[in-house]
């Protein structure tokens, strides 16, 4: 029916007691293993709600999303619908080509040990998620395996974009038509998982369709030995998810590494099923003491809503699809159908046993690295005058603890005082364990001249691979110092006498002529100062007067020009910035990027504790919908209100 399958984030809309439309909520459509029916049902209870009413406003929003394109990172990744199927059992491969709306060219694997059933089905879409739209181009085709085994799949190749990509290889399973293994069971129609059918019961369907997944990738280490944590929430649901609790890192050296874009998500295959993967927090740990480290938990509210389909009339239907669209073809989803359910989901509690390095062959140059690295030392100058600077670098690099890398300890010879070392540290966080360099600069200088020689630096390291102790030694450095630079004084040395006294007339004279030259520097300056002032203080008052301070309203311009846009969670946002540059200005504040509490302080001195309470009100309910998994409109309009209120108070009373 429908040859082009949309994810939607659409807001479904019920009749108000006034006659009203009012949003009720918005649906996100998760995939169903490339079944189009889905999306098809999906089309049909929105074009059922009040169709003749609101026809206008659902095509105006349709354009409005259709012409509407976010950029985004290029990914191109394969779902098999199963990974472990039946002989002649019949199953689907859907290719996903992420952050692009059209592609140029693509190229399938050649499935030789497969029956090809139907041909490619192109479909298009994006998705609405944490603020940004994401687009896609997917590709599914119905195969039935012949042979048993495991079967390989190659690579598809797709060119989008102006980048060439190629998916990721994999293996089918076939396992005898016989077997009755639970995993290898043939595959019902599966039923969108936002739709709560009759006998089903809220809590469990919740239970098995949204979760929090923490692992680590180690469980047993050493004392500096970096460890993976990765926290992810799998959805299948309609879901607005908020963190109100990150995991407690006590005891270990954190590394926030590099976040995935905004609205790229992955899919994720869990007991057979495809989930919307969202990345909570991927940080890299090094533990500080050893001991049993313990990781608390993650904790995410959430409001799940799902839609309640009503029993089943007694007429025999081929399908669950069938069955509903002949239940609900003739009627409208109300607010009664409507189940919404709030809950605090928990990630398991993780145990880290935290081994102390080894205490036997442990090095005197040892200072805590644990990884793998290399080291280079070198002078920025081979030869310096006595007395003058001179500059000794020494370059670590590798991967490990990067971070907790100190300065090699410098045996430096006699004569040579040396100073605080310079450090510059470039990090790569998109790999585990954390790479990059640190880059020691020592500033030194030498008292006499000569050749100097600075001993060879050693830096040792414990290398978790094999468990132990290395030394890195570098080369020795020679460093040619020259006379020091004198200044020549002439001195006439034939009559003493005479020479003093012309030495201590041409003293007096000096300070005499230096005397007055200060006095008429100091009255040009003092007069030159006074007319300078003069002036800064004309310019000041011009500028006074042609630039008067921002009004509330050229505050909040930005947020109520995006206010009707897609892009919902922009408009909190600079809701939130707007508000807080308000009072910044108006308190003569510094701007501050670490919280809200300044404004809340200087509020309070001033004897605004009514205002303090109402700004705290609105960031937190901008923050609330900024960091929400979905995005409801209904409180847009609230929200500007009263900071509109809000602000003309402070201004009547600041």
């Amino acid at each position: 029916m429908l040859n082009k399958k949309t994810k939607l984030g659409l807001p479904l809309y019920r009749r108000g007691n006034e006659g009203e439309a009012s949003p009720l909520h918005h649906l996100t459509t998760p995939y169903s293993n490339g079944c189009r029916k889905p999306r098809a049902l999906l089309y049909i209870c929105i074009s059922m709600i009040s169709v003749k009413t609101y026809q206008p406003f659902f095509l105006l929003l349709f354009l409005m999303c259709s012409i509407t394109a976010v950029s985004a990172q290029v990914k191109f990744s394969v779902i098999p619908s199963k990974t472990v199927v039946r002989q002649h059992e019949i199953f689907q491969l859907q290719f996903v080509v992420e952050g692009a709306t059209e592609v140029d060219e693509f190229k399938p694997p050649a499935f030789r040990n497969f029956e090809q059933l139907s041909g490619l089905d192109q479909s298009t879409g994006w998705t609405w998620v944490n603020g940004s739209l994401s687009e896609y181009v997917s590709y599914t085709v119905t195969l039935r395996a012949k042979l048993k085994g495991k079967l390989p799949i190659a690579s598809a190749v797709v060119r989008a974009k102006g980048k060439l990509l190629t998916s990721a290889p994999f293996v089918i399973v076939v396992i005898d038509a016989a077997t009755t293994d639970q995993a290898s069971t043939s595959q019902e129609e599966e039923k969108p998982d936002y739709y709560l059918m009759p006998g089903e019961n809220v809590k469990d369907k919740v239970a098995k369709n949204l979760f929090i997944r923490a692992t680590i990738d180690k469980h047993t280490c050493y004392v500096g030995q970096p460890i993976l944590a990765t926290f992810k929430l799998f959805t299948r649901l309609d879901s607005e998810s908020k963190v109100l609790k990150r995991p407690s890192l006590n005891g270990f050296s954190v590394i926030d590494l590099e976040q995935p874009e905004a609205g790229i998500f992955s899919k994720e295959m869990v007991n057979g099923k495809l989930f919307n993967c969202y990345l909570i927090r991927k940080v890299q740990l090094f533990p500080l003491q050893s001991g049993l480290l313990i990781i608390e938990p993650v904790e995410i509210e959430n409001i799940v809503r799902m839609i309640k389909v009503k029993t089943r009339n007694s007429k025999e239907t081929s399908s669950w699809l069938d069955a509903m669209m002949e239940k609900m073809k003739d009627s409208e989803i109300s607010s009664d159908d409507i189940i919404q359910e709030k809950l605090t989901l928990k990630s398991d509690e993780l145990k880290v046993n935290v081994l102390e390095l080894p205490e036997k062959d442990k090095p005197e140059t040892f200072n805590g690295a644990v990884g793998k690295f290399t080291m280079e030392a070198g002078l920025l100058k081979n030869e310096i005058a006595a007395n003058d600077n001179a500059t000794l670098r020494i370059i670590i690099k590798g991967s490990g603890n990067i971070p907790m890398i100190t300065v090699p300890t410098v045996n430096w010879p006699a004569g040579v005082d040396s100073f605080e070392a310079k450090l510059n540290e470039e990090i790569d966080k998109t790999t585990s364990p954390i790479s990059g360099t640190k880059t020691f600069d020592i500033p030194f200088s030498v008292s006499k001249r000569g050749l100097i020689q600075i001993p060879a630096v050693r830096f040792s390291y414990f290398d978790e691979k094999t468990k132990s102790y290395e030394t890195i030694t570098t080369d020795t450095l020679q460093l040619n110092v020259t006379a020091a630079v004198k200044q020549k004084v002439i001195v006439n040395t034939n009559d003493p006498v005479t020479a003093k006294e012309e030495t201590g007339m041409d003293l007096w004279l000096a300070g005499a002529g230096g005397f007055v030259l200060l006095a008429g520097g100091i009255f040009f300056f003092v007069t030159r100062k006074k007319k300078e002032v003069k002036e800064f203080a004309a310019v000041i008052e011009k500028e006074v007067e042609v630039k008067p301070r921002m009004t509330v309203a050229e505050f909040l311009q930005p947020a109520v020009y995006v206010q009707d846009g897609l892009h919902h969670k922009q408009f909190y946002t600079l809701l939130m910035e707007g508000v807080r540059q308000f009072f910044n200005d108006r308190l003569s504040l510094q701007l501050n990027s670490n919280g809200n509490s300044h404004i809340i302080e200087a509020l309070k001195q001033k004897h605004c504790t009514d205002l303090a309470e109402q700004f705290q009100q609105i960031i937190s309910g901008c923050e609330m919908v900024v960091f929400s998994g979905v995005v409801m409109n209904d409180s847009k309009d609230q929200l500007l209100q009263q900071a509109v209120e809000l602000m003309t108070e402070a201004d009547r009373r600041i």
